[in-house]
């Protein structure tokens, strides 16, 4: 019988009673995610000092399936989204190989940034994206969101730019391990420099940095050629009305470029913390 994660869950608590003070069990995580063989949790600071007995009921209840055990202590920092884990159970090695919509993606699950919340976005644009586009992914990342329109679609050309020298080594080792080589070519360096030559080329442009400044978000406007469409990625709190502030501002952008937009939707990617959802804004460019 497989356990569900009720049954896993119970279990954990179980492990950790005589190992945890009772009045912090209730901060015990009650989720957690894999990114290959990589189990990842998050852990509060309430319970930082008790972090490595949690990792191994955590490597002990899922054994079999998971070879170590990261713990997010912090957040995800700077332009080369460095994310801050701590190693709590099982192999010190946090390179792995995660397996999503026949993509192999090489990475390093503890130094790299890779959500698996996202699957849903990476499939949807699967399922949008039309033959012979000419795509450019201004913070790849290892591919997080191109790799698997290079596998699954069948663009023309992806342009992937990205800033991190380990990240553009494994995304460099992703587009060869996926044998992709004739869609998809990567850059390296800051994409208001790389990516300059290629204005008014592309039918659609990957704008998944959370932290994009003006400038950035004013040059993804100016890579799309007439009838492009951006997507762009925005944290924005959970109230209507900070969405709308959010589609008046790029618009302003857009009006900055000389340019108009022909239509803005948005969609919900998923939860990203209390009172906060990660939110695509599709932008049609006119």
């Amino acid at each position: 019988m497989i356990r569900g994660r009720d049954s896993k869950r119970a279990e954990i608590h179980k492990l950790l009673e005589d190992q945890i003070p009772s009045n912090l069990s209730s901060y015990i995580p009650h989720s957690w995610w894999y990114i290959g063989d990589v189990l990842i949790i998050s852990i509060p600071k309430q319970l930082l000092d008790f972090k490595q007995v949690i990792g191994e009921a955590f490597l002990q209840v899922e054994q079999g399936k998971a070879r170590s055990v990261f713990g997010k202590v912090g957040p995800t920092r700077d332009i080369i989204r460095t994310p801050e884990f701590t190693h709590l159970a099982g192999d010190t090695d946090s390179e792995t190989i995660h397996k999503e919509l026949s993509c192999q993606f090489n990475i390093d699950a503890a130094k790299l940034t890779f959500s698996p919340g996202n699957h849903g976005e990476r499939k949807r644009l699967i399922d949008i994206v039309q033959k012979n586009e000419f795509i450019i992914d201004m913070f790849s990342c290892v591919g997080n969101l191109s790799l698997p329109l290079a596998v699954n679609s069948e663009p023309i050309k992806i342009i992937a730019a990205e800033i991190n020298p380990l990240a553009f080594r494994y995304l460099k080792k992703n587009i060869k391990l996926n044998k992709i080589e004739n869609r998809m070519i990567a850059l390296f360096g800051d994409n208001r420099t790389v990516l300059s030559e290629f204005q008014n080329q592309a039918d659609r442009v990957l704008f998944g940095y959370f932290k994009g400044d003006d400038q950035q978000k004013r040059l993804a406007i100016r890579l799309c050629k007439k009838g492009g469409t951006i997507h762009f990625h925005e944290i924005v709190p959970a109230k209507e009305e900070e969405t709308d502030t959010m589609i008046k501002k790029i618009k302003a952008l857009i009006e900055q470029e000389i340019r108009t937009t022909k239509e803005i939707t948005f969609k919900r990617v998923k939860k990203f913390s209390p009172g906060m959802n990660h939110i695509v804004f599709d932008v049609k460019i006119n």
